[in-house]
């Protein structure tokens, strides 16, 4: 039977890397400008946008921390 699951891992692993050589770019760019603080907001961005990229499955963990945190819960009361 055929799978899709071979393709999408060959494409996860194209978007890190992807992802890697823009980060770096950017990085560099705006570093090459001396943009301090731009510099330093892409970096930041990028390291939270980073970590859903390289582990899809913590957006699950982090929905239910802030759930907790704000004291909602994922499941409805009937």
């Amino acid at each position: 039977m055929f799978s899709a699951q071979g393709i999408f891992d060959w494409l996860a692993g194209e978007i890190k890397w992807w992802f890697l050589i823009g980060f770096i770019i950017g990085l560099i760019m705006f570093c090459f400008k001396r943009a301090w603080i731009a510099a330093v907001i892409f970096l930041c961005g990028t390291i939270f946008i980073g970590m859903f990229v390289v582990n899809p499955e913590i957006m699950l963990t982090l929905a239910e921390w802030l759930s907790g945190i704000v004291g909602t819960s994922p499941t409805v009361a009937v």
